[in-house]
């Protein structure tokens, strides 16, 4: 596959530059699959209403209960090294469309593991991996990052904070980039919508965002990888943490079928 890098170098770049960029993860044809599946069901979906959702953005949250082609992007085995290497036990903390349409101007900046009452060093918790299946461009709501911000979770201006820098990868490529690193969404001054898939991973300790036990239900995960399950929340991290009744959800799973 072109492009890819080692854990080694993709951890590496993670702790210098807060951001790694793999190319060539998925095929054109999965590709494919996945935009149009997407986009019919985005078709429906409502502009956002403030500068944050983007009021020429449209956004699709909860995707494992709306479509089954991403399931490979959740269970990437080069990523889910990463993760796991990064954070150790994990699961899947959010997991959204975002479609960025011309006229959309450039989202506020901010850190995604904002949304935990964390004392301002704590270590990272998240890891952010968004897949582009358009090309991201400097003109089209590619990702803009502030490399090297990462464990700033407080700052007194973002010019503190270094130059700005928009992701531009080809269709198929993954942005990883840590829960502490600054970012915002493009504006998208081209003539062309652009698509995105935003996944979070984080340690298994902390709340999901998104509530996958409730949007994923007991009788569609049952149809589900075991691996997928998991990263859900149908898992135990060990000792104690998530069981019912005492005991691993998998297991209950496993008696159901």
């Amino acid at each position: 596959m072109k492009g890819l890098k080692s854990i080694n170098e993709i951890l590496a770049d993670l702790e210098k530059e807060g951001y790694s960029v793999l190319e060539g993860l998925i095929s054109s044809d999965q590709i494919t699959v996945i935009r149009d599946e997407l986009k019919c069901i985005l078709a429906d979906e409502p502009f956002g209403k403030n500068n944050f959702l983007g009021e020429r953005t449209k956004r699709l949250h909860s995707l494992f209960a709306k479509l089954r082609s991403i399931d490979d992007l959740a269970l990437k085995e080069e990523i889910l090294e990463v993760a796991e290497e990064l954070l150790g036990d994990v699961i899947l903390g959010a997991s959204v469309a975002t479609q960025i349409f011309p006229g959309e101007s450039e989202q506020p900046f901010h850190f995604d593991d904002g949304i935990y009452p964390l004392p301002k060093e704590f270590r990272e918790v998240k890891l952010g991996v968004i897949w582009a299946l358009d090309d991201f461009t400097e003109d089209n709501g590619g990702t803009v990052i502030i490399p090297r911000s990462h464990g700033k979770r407080e700052h007194s201006s973002l010019s503190d904070l270094g130059e700005r820098k928009v992701t531009v990868m080809p269709r198929g490529s993954a942005l990883l980039y840590l829960g502490s690193l600054w970012h915002a969404a493009g504006a998208n001054t081209s003539g062309e919508d652009r698509l995105g898939v935003i996944l979070q991973y984080v340690e298994s300790w902390l709340r999901p965002q998104d509530s996958h036990l409730i949007s994923v239900q007991i009788n569609e995960a049952m149809n589900l990888k075991p691996k997928l399950l998991g990263l859900l929340g149908y898992s135990m991290r060990q000792p104690f943490l998530g069981y019912v009744d005492g005991q691993d959800p998998m297991h209950l799973l496993h008696e159901r079928k």
